[in-house]
């Protein structure tokens, strides 16, 4: 087995950070130039969408983020496939002006293809709930 490449690492955190910047804006463009054309999102209840439906349904989240940040993220490299795991901590106000907090499970799976690293793959599912009054999860990246 061979060590990843810290330089791989290091581009595919600030990969990640750049596609958490741009889920914060709602930066669709930038979200599209970071995924591939195949790209594919699966959510918690198995349901998969391709990447234009992915990038428009960021667009139609009610309110903003006023953050969007990665708790525990690790980066695993395997050639020219890298895995980026954490969790997604979201805030959201909402368009009545009130906030939530929203946890979610992630895995992305990225690409090198030539010579650039792009997103294949996303798939996110909910981080258990505290206590029963914590928000409904906010659509992940």
């Amino acid at each position: 087995m061979t060590t990843p490449s810290a330089d791989d690492v290091r581009t595919l955190t600030d990969l990640e950070t750049s596609v958490m910047r741009a889920l914060q804006t709602k930066d669709l463009a930038t979200i599209k130039a970071l995924t591939a054309e195949d790209f594919v999102y699966r959510s918690a209840d198995g349901s998969e969408i391709d990447r234009e439906t992915f990038v428009a349904s960021i667009g139609e989240i009610p309110g903003g983020f006023t953050s969007v940040e990665a708790e525990a993220m690790k980066a695993h490299v395997f050639g020219d496939t890298g895995v980026m795991a954490g969790i997604q901590r979201s805030q959201l106000r909402m368009t009545d002006g009130s906030e939530a907090t929203d946890r979610v499970y992630f895995t992305d799976v990225w690409q090198r293809r030539g010579g650039k690293w792009l997103m294949v793959f996303s798939h996110s599912s909910p981080v258990p709930p505290a206590d029963s009054n914590s928000p409904e999860p906010v659509p992940q990246q």
